[in-house]
């Protein structure tokens, strides 16, 4: 498939978080980031696909993604919709947890995909606005001590995420809808190997227009965007598990070495080598 630009977001701090109402996300196709997120969602009607689960969100609803947890969101009603991000670092948060209290456990200790969202009821909400509000001001606050306090917020934030996570009755995903669940299996059932338009159409007994038209329509992204990310995702996690740059590029279904150096850096932001330096961290 053809090289395309692809949608990259730059965090140059260890906590980027914002409140933001409008119709579209400042990434609308599917994507990845290097940092950690957690997503509240507080009113609209979207559907928040993460890699093969897909949440009709309502208010109150927790997100959480790691940083190989390929993700978009559909506004189904193009209203304008609200919700809090907040993006962090988490090799930060790695080290200010402890052998009793992993604050990245409920990110990491489960499949991809899998055991996404939680819920905040509306006393649980009403608690933690006030408190996510002061950690998106200190944020975005380059004031003496808006670090410190940032750090102190974010740790209060992850400990009751870490809690709800693991107090919720967590189901295996949410539904995918139905018309594009066999052309995600498919691809993620064959990421490795040579994936075209007209290939996928074929083997799914589609043609190949309605194919392309359905993808968009369903979750807003093109499928070409949605197989270059889970790509890059592979890779990532290859490259973080010591495969060297050329193996982790026939693996995760490259077809050209310098397209997939290019790709990955468009991406993630680094070259495959400097990421893989990077990224070799204990579990």
């Amino acid at each position: 498939m053809a090289d395309k630009s692809f949608r990259r977001q730059e965090f140059s701090s260890l906590v980027a978080a914002g409140h933001a109402l409008s119709r579209k996300a400042s990434n609308p196709d599917f994507h990845i980031h290097n940092n950690y997120e957690i997503y509240i969602f507080l009113q609209g009607h979207v559907n928040y696909f993460v890699e093969q689960s897909c949440y009709q969100l309502k208010r109150g609803d927790i997100l959480i993604f790691n940083n190989q947890e390929i993700h978009t969101v559909v506004n189904l009603k193009n209203e304008v919709y609200e919700r809090i991000t907040i993006h962090f670092e988490p090799k930060w948060i790695r080290n200010l947890s402890t052998s009793q209290t992993d604050l990245l456990a409920c990110f990491q200790n489960r499949p991809k995909g899998v055991g996404n969202l939680s819920h905040m009821e509306d006393e649980e909400l009403a608690t933690w606005l006030p408190i996510i509000e002061q950690l998106i001001s200190c944020s975005n606050d380059p004031s003496y001590g808006s670090d410190l306090l940032t750090q102190s917020y974010l740790v209060q934030l992850l400990v009751f995420v870490n809690q709800l996570y693991h107090n919720s009755a967590q189901s295996s995903s949410g539904s995918i809808p139905v018309k594009v669940q066999p052309v995600l299996h498919y691809v993620d059932r064959h990421i490795s190997e040579a994936l075209t338009l007209d290939g996928i159409a074929e083997a799914l007994s589609m043609d190949k227009f309605y194919l392309s038209h359905l993808f968009k329509k369903e979750t807003g992204s093109t499928l070409f965007q949605y197989i270059v990310v889970k790509r890059v995702t592979l890779a990532k996690s290859l490259l973080s598990r010591g495969y060297s740059v050329s193996e982790t590029c026939e693996i995760a279904g490259f077809n050209d070495y310098s397209n997939f150096i290019r790709t990955f850096k468009k991406i993630t932001g680094f070259p495959p080598g400097q990421y893989k330096k990077q990224s070799r961290i204990p579990r």
